[in-house]
């Protein structure tokens, strides 16, 4: 070798470049990849929809009482007390969400209140005694703790037990609402009092003001961040498993030997991370494109309010919602991500001598990318200011969640930009170190895909 060739010369870069994201788009899985992804992002937003209105749908079902869907047939009451309940305050028992009374199930008809085929009832007993096993009955009677209310089965009852307890809750709810009335207590104080409180616990001065300085709710952080970080494993996933398998197989063909007499190694390695660069680029465009036709379509067609479809921040939202300089900042961030993790994957490539070395080196390297994607989801789930501005700035944290961070007013620019500037040290610290070595590596015949012994190379 040449002891003056400059190790950082980029000669011949233009080809390699070329030839890389030629074979990337003839390779069909990265097709499969590309369109599957498209096609996910595009669809994101009916697949939330959708998702959202099942729950909606679900929630709903789980706590509105369906009388026309009921084993009961006939609704026994006995209240042995002195507050009166007539049929119009279990109305709920009878009618549909509508109003309108039901023509099947349980009707009010068949609901009795302290009567038994037209005679009073007088005891707990005499209902015991009267109804059958499509019939359900509920006690209302003072005990020693105060006023019960009870729902009754018989043994060999057709009803089923979650259903008498959705009678049972009912009739109590109605019980209570005439209890508070009759004590004296005006409509609005007992509306007021069965609307029910939310308490989210103490909140010091500090904490409020905090709070109100922050740019967005703890909730749309959460999802922005997880919505970023999922972006920035997908473009560190896609590209290094490709980066290091073609870094390999030309080691292992002897093909390198041929293209370093032409190709400085600092412009193969770069050529190969670019040119995979570009089509994770490409597929993020596609996405983001994909992602806005599929919101003009649900808004400008269908109608549907972006609320309903767009799950703060779970896309590609992100890059819209801040403006042009959030924006910027964010393709900043995945450019350095797939520079540094891309640089890390081709010089472990560069180390690999067979298959086993190939899962070796993936799975050093994913391993260095998982620590930073599940922990930054862990800063952002637990959204506390010392921590998120350490994790904004410390790799490999900061290349998943330093400009969402910035974005949701969690970091100030400072820290911004020292986080940046961390990371483009390490970046020129990862291109160095493949300048240095890269050519060895390719050329060894032996089997080093750890970081450890890449760097004692470098040293020796």
């Amino acid at each position: 070798m040449n002891k003056r060739e400059n190790i950082y010369s980029l000669q011949g870069f233009g080809k390699v470049f070329k030839f890389t994201l030629k074979q990337t788009f003839k390779n069909k899985g990265y097709i499969l990849s590309f369109v599957i992804f498209v096609l996910t992002m595009s669809l994101m937003g009916p697949i939330q929809y959708l998702s959202q209105k099942s729950g909606e749908n679900a929630a709903r079902n789980s706590v509105e009482f369906n009388g026309t869907d009921v084993e009961t047939e006939k609704l026994y009451i006995y209240n042995d007390t002195s507050v009166d309940i007539d049929i119009d305050d279990i109305s709920p028992l009878y009618t549909g969400s509508d109003g309108s009374e039901n023509q099947s199930g349980l009707i009010k008809e068949n609901i009795y209140i302290n009567k038994i085929d037209g005679n009073d009832i007088t005891s707990e007993n005499q209902v015991m005694e009267e109804i059958s096993s499509k019939d359900s009955a509920v006690i209302i009677q003072t005990g020693e703790k105060g006023i019960e209310v009870k729902g009754l089965v018989t043994k060999d009852s057709e009803v089923k037990a979650g259903e008498i307890d959705e009678i049972t809750s009912i009739i109590l709810d109605a019980y209570d609402y005439k209890r508070m009335e009759s004590s004296g207590l005006s409509d609005e104080d007992v509306n007021m009092i069965f609307s029910g409180v939310n308490s989210y616990g103490v909140t010091s001065q500090n904490e409020y003001l905090s709070e109100e300085a922050k740019t967005v709710s703890a909730r749309d952080y959460m999802f922005y961040n997880l919505g970023f970080t999922i972006i920035i494993f997908i473009v560190i996933t896609l590209s290094n498993s490709y980066i290091i398998t073609s870094v390999t197989e030309e080691k292992t063909s002897k093909l390198v030997e041929s293209l370093l007499v032409s190709v400085r190694p600092m412009a193969l390695l770069m050529g190969k991370v670019l040119g995979m660069m570009s089509y994770v680029v490409l597929l993020l465009v596609c996405g983001i494109i994909g992602t806005n036709i599929s919101s003009f379509v649900m808004k400008n067609v269908f109608s549907i309010e972006q609320s309903e479809f767009n799950t703060s921040g779970f896309d590609f939202s992100i890059f819209k919602d801040f403006g042009p300089g959030v924006t910027l900042s964010l393709v900043f961030s995945i450019i350095l991500a797939f520079l540094f993790f891309g640089t890390l994957g081709g010089l472990m490539g560069s180390a690999c001598n067979k298959t086993e070395d190939i899962q070796t080196a993936t799975g050093n390297l994913m391993t260095i990318s998982m620590i930073g994607y599940m922990g930054s989801i862990f800063i952002g789930s637990a959204d506390k200011d010392i921590i998120t501005k350490i994790g904004s700035i410390l790799p490999p944290f900061s290349f998943y969640m330093s400009p969402v961070s910035f974005a949701a007013g969690r970091i100030g620019l400072v820290e911004l930009i020292v986080s940046y500037l961390i990371q483009i040290i390490l970046v020129v610290l990862a291109m160095m170190l493949s300048a240095k070595t890269y050519r060895n590596l390719v050329l060894s015949d032996s089997s080093t895909p750890k970081l450890m012994a890449i760097l004692k190379s470098a040293k020796n």
